[in-house]
């Protein structure tokens, strides 16, 4: 088995621990690393994920699939080091969904910041990044937390939250049964589940650009799952056309009823959401 190890940030500041078996760890950073002075802040913890390895003669068959064979390939370190890549994005997209929060790793860049020489403030453009100097003396495996286990809350308390709350990070007392279903599933289940956590993700992560991009986004990935429960109907096509003829909103419509409610006033709420993700994405209607 391989184990990545590495910074992850959250929204709100993680003090404790949380271990799935042997297969992930989350946990706190010690007093003595860099941590921000403001709640409001990318607050990083550590993230420990174990995974089955996969051989190099895999990756690039993975990775070459689709490629004519005078397609330059690249070399077996970077092979490896872009599958590590993709099992970060993996749990991170996963921690997301779960957590409520957008879970993220900053990657590598460059990026102007305020600086002082001496009493002067000046702009300097500088690589971005996180550095704690106990973080390589952390061992091969998992390691020993630094505090007690984050605490768990009631899941309708948890997800009925919205936002950034103010409080240390908790974890709804569902985390356990999720991440179970979540390992439990079959190769082409747990594409479908990744593609939406992904887009879910993303949608997150574009809040602080454009208020559209993230209702699209949220809404997009319940359509994955959405295409993923109708992977077996029979499609219709037209008489005129012979094009197929998709009931993207009915889809929509049953899908929230099977997991939301049956109740007609929450199946006119989610016609509405269609509507308005129709509006904005066929018509340019952005929200305000």
């Amino acid at each position: 088995k391989g184990l990545i190890r590495f910074i992850a940030y959250s929204p709100e500041p993680v003090e404790g621990c949380f271990r799935f078996n042997d297969v992930l760890q989350i946990f706190s950073l010690p007093d003595d690393a860099p941590k921000p002075e403001h709640s409001y802040a990318d607050h990083p913890f550590v993230i420990e994920y174990s995974f089955e390895e996969m051989d190099i003669a895999e990756l690039r068959e993975v990775r070459t699939a689709g490629l004519s064979p005078s397609s330059d390939t690249p070399p077996d370190n970077f092979l490896k080091t872009e599958h590590h890549w993709c099992k970060q994005q993996e749990i991170l997209s996963v921690l997301s969904v779960i957590t409520r929060h957008l879970i993220k790793k900053e990657t590598t860049q460059h990026r102007w910041i305020l600086d002082t020489e001496g009493d002067v403030l000046t702009g300097k453009f500088a690589q971005t990044g996180y550095y704690w100097k106990g973080f390589g003396e952390l061992g091969e495996w998992f390691s020993t937390p630094f505090s007690p286990e984050i605490t768990f809350i009631d899941s309708n308390t948890y997800y009925g939250e919205f936002g950034v709350t103010g409080k240390l990070l908790d974890l709804s007392d569902a985390t356990v049964p999720l991440l179970e279903k979540y390992f439990e599933l079959g190769d082409e289940e747990k594409i479908a589940f990744l593609s939406a956590s992904v887009l879910f993700s993303q949608a997150l992560e574009a809040w602080s650009v454009s208020d559209s991009l993230t209702y699209i986004g949220i809404v997009s990935s319940l359509e994955a799952l959405i295409e993923f429960d109708h992977r077996s109907a029979k499609t219709n096509h037209c008489p005129n056309c012979g094009q197929p003829t998709y009931k993207i909103r009915k889809k929509f419509l049953d899908f929230m009823s099977t997991y939301g409610s049956n109740d007609e006033s929450f199946r006119k709420f989610a016609d509405r959401l269609y509507s308005r993700r129709s509006g904005i994405g066929h018509q340019g209607k952005l929200l305000a």
